[in-house]
């Protein structure tokens, strides 16, 4: 899904929110290195509170998921990632049952998470979710939410069309 600059920012603002929620909420789980899903889980609670005051809602029928692995009948599944029970991203906006409303993918990895590799596998996830021709997705924009013990050093990059945001 193209999305306009201004639902870029938009999306970008939303998910600045949910993470200061989640910071001034839920510390302990970050400070106790609990695991991403309990994290992103709770991220989406909040994140899932700012959507209904959003742009989006007026014009699609979107929900936000987590580790969802449906793509329509299917199993999620992308090009290069052989996993038979599917790819699962942290959190999406999206609308459920079609490609066409696919809004927002997000991976998280805290600091204390020190196996690359699946770093990298996130990173080629959200390169190839958002990508506009390699896969059926085509979602707007991708963020890797690197998590740090202080919201400040939080560092979130960006993809968006296959590439990430310079």
């Amino acid at each position: 899904m193209t999305l306009t600059p201004v639902q870029i920012t938009e999306l970008k603002a939303m998910i600045n929110n949910a993470l200061q929620q989640l910071y001034d909420t839920d510390i302990l789980l970050i400070n106790r290195h609990a695991h991403e899903r309990s994290i992103a889980f709770r991220f989406g609670l909040y994140f899932t509170a700012l959507v209904p005051a959003s742009s989006f809602v007026r014009d699609y029928n979107i929900t936000v998921d987590f580790d969802y692995n449906r793509n329509g009948e299917n199993v999620k599944g992308l090009l290069g990632f052989n996993n038979r029970h599917g790819v699962f991203p942290d959190v999406i906006l999206h609308r459920r049952g079609h490609n066409d409303v696919n809004i927002l993918v997000i991976e998280f990895k805290g600091i204390w998470n020190t196996r690359q590799r699946e770093r990298e596998v996130d990173i080629r996830k959200l390169i190839e979710f958002t990508h506009p021709q390699r896969n059926d997705y085509q979602y707007g924009l991708g963020a890797f939410v690197d998590l740090y013990p202080a919201h400040d050093k939080t560092r979130i990059t960006y993809f968006i069309n296959g590439e990430q945001e310079q």
